[in-house]
C-alpha cells in the first residue's frame, strides 16, 4: 500500500473573469514507504504547486490526495495535525523559510513542543542532537538565520523537518540555492538520513543528475501533467517520451568517447493559460504526428512497467 497516493489531482487558478491558469492537470502517482520519488521538469511546470497541494498549503480544484489513509483535502483539524506531524517539507529557499527573528533553538524546537514529542526541559538537548545529526554544533542554538551560510541554513531546515519524526519529507528544490560542492553534501546527508530512518522523499528538482543519484522512481512533468514515469535506471537509460529524450540529451557526459546528439526544443513553453489542443507538447516536439495536434494522449502503463503519455507508444 502506498504511503502517499494522488489520483487525478487538478489545480486551477482563475485569472480575471474568463481565463483560467491550469497549474496541475490530472496528476496521479503513489509513493511507498522508504521510496525516494523524483519529480522533474522545467520551471513553471507545476512541481512546487503540487508540493503545496500535498501539504494542503493550498486547496486542490479536484482529485484525491491520500496520506496514511487520510483524505488530505477533506481532513478534519485533528486528522490534519496527524498528517503534518508525519508529512514535512523542505523549501527551496532556506532563508525565506526561516523566521529571521527566531533563534535556531526555537525554529527547530517549535515542532517538538507543539506535537509534545519531548518534555519542555528536554527540548534543548533534542535540538542539539538534531543539529549534530545534520552536521552543525550546539553553537548554532542561540544564533539567527542570517548568521549562517546557505548550506548551513538548509541543514537547519532539514533538522526542523526531522524534529517531528516524519514518515515522508517533500523536498522542494532543496539544492537550487546552493553551490555545487554544498549540493553534494546535502544530497549525501539526505541519503544517509533516509537509510537510517527509513524515510520516504518526494524529491522535486530540475537537477537531473541529482535526481538520478538519489531517486528510485522518477516522474517527468510538462505543463502541469506527468508525461512519463518509470524506475530511475529505466528512464535514464531508455527515455520514451520525446520531452524526456530532450531533457536527458542535455546532460553532460563524463566519457569523452560517449557522444549523444543534443535535441534542441524549438519555441517557448506554452502558457498554462492557453494550453495547445491535442498533446500539450506537440508545438515543440521533434517526433510529432498529425494525431498529436488534435488528440491528447492518455498516460498509459507499458509492458515494462513505466507510464508514458505519447501517441508513439499508445
Amino acid at each position: 500500500m502506498d504511503l502517499l497516493n494522488l489520483k487525478e489531482v487538478k489545480k486551477y487558478f482563475p485569472i480575471g473573469r474568463k481565463k483560467t491558469l491550469r497549474a496541475v492537470e490530472s496528476v496521479s502517482f503513489g509513493i511507498k514507504k522508504g521510496e525516494v520519488f523524483g519529480l522533474v521538469g522545467e520551471s513553471g511546470c507545476g512541481k512546487s504547486t503540487l508540493a503545496r497541494l500535498i501539504l494542503r498549503l493550498i486547496e486542490p480544484t479536484m482529485g484525491d490526495i491520500n496520506f496514511m489513509g487520510i483524505d488530505i483535502p477533506k481532513a478534519s483539524r485533528g486528522e490534519l495535525k496527524k498528517v503534518r506531524k508525519n508529512l514535512q517539507i523542505i523549501f527551496q529557499d532556506p532563508l525565506a523559510s526561516l523566521n529571521p527573528r527566531q533563534r535556531i533553538i526555537d525554529a527547530v524546537g517549535e515542532g517538538l513542543i507543539i506535537n509534545k514529542i519531548v518534555p519542555k526541559h528536554m527540548v534543548r538537548d533534542r535540538v542539539v542532537e538534531l543539529l549534530e545529526k545534520v552536521g552543525l554544533s550546539s553553537d548554532a542554538l542561540n544564533k539567527y538565520p542570517h548568521e549562517f551560510s546557505g548550506g548551513q541554513r538548509q541543514r537547519i531546515c532539514i533538522a526542523r523537518a526531522l524534529a517531528v519524526n516524519p514518515l515522508l519529507i517533500v523536498a522542494d528544490e532543496p539544492l537550487s540555492a546552493l553551490d555545487v560542492s554544498v549540493q553534494a553534501q546535502i544530497m549525501n546527508l539526505l541519503i544517509n538520513l533516509q537509510r537510517e530512518r527509513g524515510l520516504s522523499y518526494l524529491f522535486i528538482s530540475h537537477n537531473l543528475l541529482a535526481v538520478q543519484y538519489i531517486c528510485n522512481t522518477v516522474a517527468v512533468m510538462y505543463l502541469g501533467r506527468i508525461v512519463e514515469m518509470a524506475p530511475t535506471d529505466h528512464l535514464f537509460s531508455r527515455p520514451m517520451h520525446p520531452y524526456t529524450e530532450a531533457l536527458l540529451s542535455a546532460l553532460p557526459r563524463p566519457e569523452v568517447s560517449e557522444r549523444r546528439q543534443r535535441i534542441i526544443l524549438r519555441g517557448d513553453v506554452p502558457s498554462p493559460v492557453a494550453i495547445p489542443s491535442g498533446c500539450p507538447f506537440h508545438p515543440r516536439c521533434h517526433r510529432k504526428m498529425d494525431t498529436c495536434t488534435t488528440i491528447n494522449p492518455e498516460l498509459k502503463k507499458l509492458s515494462d512497467g513505466r507510464w508514458v503519455s505519447c501517441h508513439l507508444w499508445n
